[in-house]
């Protein structure tokens, strides 16, 4: 017995199409010959029915809906399985799309060359009411902008947006893209979180240690504290990186208040952990900030690498890559301690890492004494 001949197998695929998508579009939709057959096979009794001819009449049926113009093709075109038809179409939109937005109210704002409506001109199923209301608050707040103040990105959010959040997501950065605006055309900035960091009191700073995780940090300031050295060094500042977060807050640097520097360019040592992700995070440091006096701890990873009993393997779901420019910027600095290059060099080969707690406090204070 067959099932869905002709003309009923293209009605199955219509109800199926428009049950997915609508029986109204303003817009046209991207059909996938794959999904479409898998639904149209579950509405036979079993799979050896649909094998036996189903794909066959399926195929006639596209080719009728194509020729009839409900399917259209792609440019770029791609047979589907064994049969005459692509594995992708559009499904054509079949009502024009009315604007809601008035012609007149958009040429008038166009008239001021504040907004640029290209997209929504061009794509009316934008045109919506909630864009309208944030577009017409946009274009008011333009209007006035040079009499306003400079506020946080959060901040102009909740007043243009309702939501003080939506500026930094995806949809909102979109919307900006769109009217050819950015932060800055709105006065907002995007306030980055400054680092933390234990300065020593009454000590003019000549030198800064950056670590890459809390709880070296927490050890470091104890031993810094009681007068001791962190692996060799006593840094006047210590500053806990958190991980990539120092990429984006290390500007602040410079707009510390009450800091004396005792160098106009103080050095700047960074030790993370021995992976890939602390490798990257330096890398990106230094070709980020090339004016700073950016070096790599090198006597902190030895310290790493005597006291480590093993390497570890990576966390299955926090599989790393590290950018290849900011791996060699590591392996270039290392160059004067041989046995660590050739150790970071086995640690990227074979996939292993070394975190920075192999240093905890018992360790650092046995240093500290040594």
């Amino acid at each position: 017995m067959l099932f869905f001949e002709g003309e009923a197998m293209k009605k199955v695929i219509v109800q199926l199409l428009e049950g997915k998508y609508g029986s109204v579009r303003s817009s046209r939709k991207k059909v996938k010959l794959k999904d479409l057959e898998k639904d149209l096979e579950q509405s036979y009794p079993s799979r050896a029915d649909y094998a036996a001819e189903g794909l066959g009449r399926f195929e006639d049926a596209v080719a009728s809906l194509v020729a009839e113009g409900y399917l259209t093709p792609l440019a770029k075109r791609t047979a589907y399985k064994t049969t005459s038809v692509d594995a992708m179409y559009w499904l054509t939109a079949n009502a024009s799309a009315l604007p809601l937005w008035s012609e007149a109210e958009i040429l008038r704002m166009m008239d001021q060359k504040l907004l640029n409506f290209r997209y929504f001109v061009n794509h009316p199923e934008a045109q919506t009411a909630e864009n309208w209301l944030y577009i017409t608050r946009v274009y008011d707040f333009l209007r006035t902008v040079d009499r306003r103040d400079w506020v946080t990105r959060e901040e102009r959010s909740l007043e243009l947006f309702d939501r003080e959040k939506w500026l930094a997501e995806p949809k909102g950065k979109q919307f900006l893209s769109r009217l050819g605006l950015s932060l800055e055309s709105l006065k907002a900035e995007h306030i980055r979180e400054p680092f933390i960091f234990f300065r020593m009191p009454e000590t003019a700073v000549y030198s800064i240690l950056i670590v890459e995780n809390l709880s070296i940090y927490t050890s470091a300031r104890r031993i810094l504290r009681s007068g001791g050295a962190v692996c060799g060094y006593r840094p006047e500042m210590l500053i806990y990186g958190e991980g990539w977060k120092i990429v984006r807050s290390l500007e602040y640097l410079e707009e510390l208040e009450g800091v004396h520097w005792g160098a106009e360019n103080p050095a700047i040592i960074y030790a993370g952990d021995m992976d890939k992700a602390g490798f990257d995070i330096y890398g990106n440091l230094k070709l980020s900030y090339p004016g700073l006096n950016l070096q790599l701890g090198l006597p902190f990873y030895e310290q790493m690498v005597n006291c480590a009993k093993r390497t570890y393997p990576y966390d299955d779901d926090k599989r790393q890559q590290c950018n290849p420019q900011h791996l060699e910027a590591v392996l270039e600095e290392a160059a004067g301690y041989p046995d660590l290059k050739a150790f970071i060099g086995r640690l990227v080969e074979e996939d292993r890492r070394l975190p920075q707690e192999v240093l905890n406090y018992e360790v650092m204070a046995r240093l500290a004494k040594t």
